[in-house]
């Protein structure tokens, strides 16, 4: 028997151990210091987005802050399609939404994590050990492996820890380089700016444009060069939505505070100032004994338009008709350039960690260490982070399927 040491039984993990044990002469061990595919349940509000409705695979990667060139490799074997071919396959039936996110029929992250559990219960040769791992060391031909209780002896190992820190740790300690883990898919805070009044409003399908200077080559400053999009949200703290995720993703690596803060344009209409002014004007013209501020409600949640009068200090209360040429322009120019200023993040609530082991020691085929026989890596813990959308489940369960097959094949 070849015994097989899975550190992390999260998706990733738990993907790999299904897949590795469909070759009956190696013996599974997932170690976890919690409860397995406890990480899944949260996922997409609970309703588990497990893929999205992209299936030429380097398209699926474009959706990649980090990683991916180094996905092309892994999606051209398993994604998308392959994944609701799994999924179905086990009993998850799945649906798309409109913005192309896929969830399970059911809307439950917990039915999807009950199917595979059942998959890896079905298959004797694997074994769950809930202890926390701490150390591992290869002696030989073998690594050693050191819980809070136990020492262990296996074959092979993988890690697939997540982005906390932990499986970074060890990997670190077998000789790997980490590429510095930062927070992604995170909301931001305004502390300059008071929104308070706005918190829980949304907008959906808006602009935004980030006010960047960097001499750095790097992919997630270039996806800053052109408009991002998504939906928006206000928060007690600043803002947060689709649209935030993404700016957070791409300015990981930009050191940003209340001195020097990351300048956020929105446009919160989509359209440029001329078509936006034309519009205005078209509505203040044909309803002039109306107030102004109800008319730009016309285009805007109330609430909103009523925060646009206050930081132009202009009276919301004054009649479409007597809206001066030079006010009215001034309120077009700010719903189409609404400038946020972001001094930070909301630390500790990031939906994953951009960062992890590097990926020019990690063989794309096989997801095998370049310096480390045997050892191998899924998910989270090495520097791949993706958007929202069900990207970040993609990658854990294609990584996990790779390193899976890898190890059923040797």
């Amino acid at each position: 028997m070849t015994k097989i040491a899975i550190i992390g039984g999260g998706p990733a993990g738990v993907m790999c151990a299904i897949f590795a044990a469909k070759n009956s002469e190696n013996k599974v061990f997932i170690f976890d210091k919690n409860i397995i595919l406890n990480t899944l349940l949260p996922t997409g509000g609970g309703r588990c987005n497990l893929a999205n409705a992209i299936f030429d695979y380097k398209e699926l990667a474009k959706n990649y802050p980090a990683g991916e060139k180094f996905l092309y490799s892994i999606f051209s074997k398993f994604a998308t399609k392959e994944t609701l071919d799994f999924f179905e396959q086990i009993g998850v039936k799945t649906y798309t939404q409109d913005d192309g996110r896929i969830f399970p029929t059911t809307n439950s992250s917990k039915d999807v994590k009950i199917a595979l559990l059942e998959q890896i219960n079905k298959q004797k040769n694997i074994k769950k050990i809930f202890e926390n791992v701490l150390e591992i060391k290869k002696i030989d031909n073998l690594f050693e492996l050191k819980t809070n209780k136990n020492s262990y002896q296996f074959d092979k190992i993988v890690i697939s820890t997540g982005g906390r820190g932990t499986g970074q740790k060890l990997a670190k300690n077998l000789g790997h380089n980490i590429i510095e883990l930062k927070p992604a898919l995170s909301s931001l805070i305004t502390k300059e700016q008071n929104f308070s009044s706005l918190s829980g409003l949304s907008l959906k399908k808006i602009t935004a444009k980030v006010d960047i200077e960097s001499k750095e080559k790097n992919k997630r400053y270039e996806c800053l060069k052109k408009p991002v999009k998504g939906d928006f949200l206000f928060t007690h703290k600043g803002i947060s939505g689709p649209i935030v995720y993404k700016i957070s993703s791409y300015c990981a690596y930009l050191n940003f505070d209340k001195n020097n803060p990351l300048k956020i344009s929105f446009n919160f209409v989509n359209k440029n100032f001329e078509q936006f002014d034309t519009e205005f004007l078209s509505e203040l013209k044909t309803y002039p004994q109306k107030e102004s501020v109800n008319i730009l409600a016309e285009f805007l949640p109330k609430n909103l338009a009523i925060k646009i009068f206050e930081v132009l200090d202009i009276n919301p209360t004054t009649k479409a008709g007597q809206l001066t040429k030079l006010d009215r322009q001034k309120i077009s120019q700010k719903v189409t350039d609404f400038m946020i200023l972001a001094t930070g993040i909301n630390k500790g609530e990031e939906i994953v960690t951009a960062g992890g082991v590097d990926l020019k020691e990690i063989n794309p085929k096989t997801l095998e260490s370049k310096l480390v026989s045997n050892l191998y890596f899924c998910g989270e813990v090495i520097d791949i982070d993706g958007l929202t959308g069900g990207f970040n489940l993609q990658n854990c369960w294609s990584g996990g399927y790779i390193a899976g097959i890898s190890l059923q094949n040797n």
